[in-house]
């Protein structure tokens, strides 16, 4: 089938479907038809990302208590006086506001608000924003991602509750199906149990733990392969079952992934000087990032005297079957680059820019600095792989009136063009 256009002449649709994914999905929003209830849209993101320089997704800092949250957009290739002002929050104060995934789901983010606390499904490139139905206060640990069940094509909620100190196996789940409709009418607005059961007997343990390591050390769940990934620190010095939870969106069911290799290996040579290490366990250990759509772990080595130099590993999950990982990107950092990652207590990778094979391509990494008392400074950086250059993007500084977890909370995520929609439940009165 062919389209008319002005001056007679006739263009494929093939053409024209290649030429509208180009455009940002702000624009494609003037032509885009209302949906009837209850209908399954494709979540097709604008390939705008691929042409148009990536971004970053970030809540910018409030100076008072009563603030609105400002969500925000800032080039990868860019600078600070490029930032751009997407939506604001006023029911949330932006140092409450964490962005939960270091990623959006084709195009949509989840936010937390720990004050209220609440959920926000939001795609940043439509500014279209919802906040989710409540859930039960009363929990003591819980670690919550977003995902997409390419069966259904809905998206979903997904958090795991902790149990108590004394009964850490009394882990639960719960699920909500964004946008869900019944028959076609009301939206089913409601947190629910898993349609596969619960968490397996024999995974409750890991799953708590997997918990309380998000909640401590706030590592949010990956999405990849159509599964949400918690990461698990090793819960003995003998070789651990599992080194990954994973929740498959479509199923419903639980999993768990074997630990990657230098997980049993001899333990590395630390600095010194322990004091100068806060956060050596759960960075040497891992955390979980997705990379050419692919889970991968992150090893942070800066303090392991063995590496020669090398600050971060990351590997890459190469047959989940079997659990096999595979080393996927070694990254040496020397001189002033070396220095800049050294000096924070915490340093995060939370994605890549695609570029033409290795050419071109840039990890993107948040770090994070404890300046005083309740004083952090954050910067997001791309380190380019084929010149081994560093650039940092954006700093910005916060305060934590509660340090009860080690690490702060995540203010970063990619940000990504789509057209994903975001529903709005029905409040009841």
């Amino acid at each position: 089938m062919m389209a008319d256009v002005s001056g007679g002449g006739w263009l494929p649709d093939e053409m024209i479907m290649e030429v509208l994914l180009r455009l940002p999905a702000k624009s494609l929003l003037r032509f885009r038809p209302s949906a009837a209830p209850g209908r399954r849209s494709s979540p097709r993101s604008s390939s705008a990302a691929s042409t148009s320089p990536p971004k970053l997704l970030f809540v910018s800092p409030t100076a008072t208590s009563d603030s609105s949250t400002e969500v925000c957009s800032v080039s990868l290739s860019a600078g600070p006086e490029d930032d751009l002002k997407l939506f604001t929050l006023d029911s949330a104060c932006g140092d409450s506001m964490q962005l939960l995934m270091p990623a959006p789901c084709h195009g949509l983010n989840l936010l937390f608000d720990a004050v209220a606390p609440a959920y926000y499904i939001c795609n940043a490139a439509t500014r279209a924003v919802t906040r989710l139905p409540p859930f039960p206060r009363g929990f003591r640990h819980a670690s919550a991602g977003l995902g997409f069940d390419a069966r259904t094509r809905r998206y979903k909620v997904v958090r795991l509750i902790g149990g108590t100190h004394d009964d850490i196996e009394s882990v639960r789940c719960e699920v909500y199906t964004h946008g869900d409709h019944v028959g076609g009418g009301s939206p089913m607005d409601s947190w629910r149990p898993p349609a596969g059961g619960g968490v397996p007997l024999g995974l409750r343990r890991f799953a708590g733990a997997a918990v309380s390591d998000a909640q401590f050390h706030n590592l949010p769940p990956v999405f990849a392969n159509g599964s949400l990934h918690w990461s698990l620190h090793p819960l003995s010095s003998k070789r651990p079952r599992a080194a990954v939870i994973s929740f498959s969106l479509a199923d419903e069911t639980f999993s768990f992934i074997g630990p990657p290799p230098f997980w049993t290996s001899p333990a590395p040579l630390l600095a010194s000087d322990p004091e100068s290490i806060p956060y050596r366990n759960a960075e040497l250990e891992g955390h979980l990032v997705q990379m050419d759509n692919q889970l991968c772990m992150v090893r942070d080595l800066r303090y392991d005297g063995n590496t020669g130099g090398c600050i971060l590993e990351i590997w890459k999950l190469s047959d989940r079957s079997s659990g096999a990982w595979s080393l996927y990107h070694a990254v040496h950092l020397f001189g002033r680059v070396a220095r800049d990652l050294c000096r924070p207590e915490v340093m995060r990778v939370i994605g890549s820019t695609s570029g033409n094979g290795r050419l071109g391509k840039k990890i993107i990494i948040i770090t994070s600095e404890h300046i005083m008392y309740d004083e952090f400074r954050k910067k997001a950086h791309t380190y380019d792989l084929s010149s081994e250059s560093l650039e940092t993007i954006l700093s910005i500084e916060e305060t934590h009136a509660s340090l009860e977890g080690v690490t702060p909370s995540s203010r970063f995520s990619l940000f990504e063009e789509s057209l994903a929609p975001v529903h709005r439940f029905a409040e009841h009165a």
